[in-house]
C-alpha cells in the first residue's frame, strides 16, 4: 500500500510535465538583437549597423510572464508582460514599457544614434511574435518598424 501511495504523486507530476512539454523550449533566457534591415530616409551600411538594438528576453513559467530589455547607443527599453504559445510561435504581449533615454533630447549626444521615446513606446506597446527554429535554439520575429527603423528581432537560447 505504501508503494502505491508513493507512486501516485510521481505520476501526477509526470502528467503535469507532459501537459507543459510544449512550453519548455520557450522558457529561459534568450540573448539577441533588433537587427535593422532598413532605415527610412536612407543611410549607410555603417549607420544601419549602429542602429541595431542589443538585449535579451527572459521567458518565465510563473504566471506566463516575460521581460524584454533592448539597448541602443543612447536608450534602454524595458518591457514586461505576458506570453502565449501557439504551435512554434510565442507572442509577447506587453503590459508595461519603460524607456530610459538618458536625459532625453536635451542630453542627447549628436554623434550617437538615438530612437525617440515616443517611437519606441509605440513599437513596444504592441505584441511581438517570435517563431521558434526547428532546432529550438533560436527565435525570429516578424518584421516591424520602430520609428524610421525597419527590422527583425532575433534571439538565441542562452540559458534555462
Amino acid at each position: 500500500m505504501r508503494r502505491i501511495c508513493a507512486v501516485i504523486p510521481i505520476l501526477a507530476v509526470l502528467a503535469g510535465c507532459n501537459h507543459n512539454k510544449e512550453l519548455m523550449p520557450f522558457l529561459g533566457k534568450w540573448k539577441g538583437k533588433f537587427e535593422v534591415a532598413e532605415v527610412q530616409g536612407g543611410v549607410t551600411a555603417q549607420d544601419i549597423k549602429r542602429e541595431t538594438l542589443k538585449g535579451y528576453v527572459q521567458v518565465y513559467a510563473t504566471n506566463r510572464l516575460y521581460k524584454l530589455e533592448m539597448e541602443g547607443e543612447q536608450e534602454t527599453i524595458d518591457v514586461t508582460g505576458v506570453w502565449t504559445i501557439k504551435a512554434n510561435r510565442i507572442t509577447l504581449s506587453p503590459q508595461k514599457v519603460d524607456i530610459d533615454d538618458q536625459g532625453g533630447a536635451d542630453k542627447r549626444d549628436p554623434n550617437k544614434k538615438f530612437i525617440p521615446s515616443d517611437e519606441a513606446q509605440l513599437a513596444y506597446n504592441r505584441p511581438i511574435v517570435l517563431t521558434e527554429s526547428r532546432d529550438k535554439k533560436s527565435l525570429t520575429g516578424l518584421e516591424i518598424s520602430i520609428g524610421k527603423l525597419v527590422g527583425t528581432h532575433r534571439f538565441v537560447k542562452d540559458s534555462f
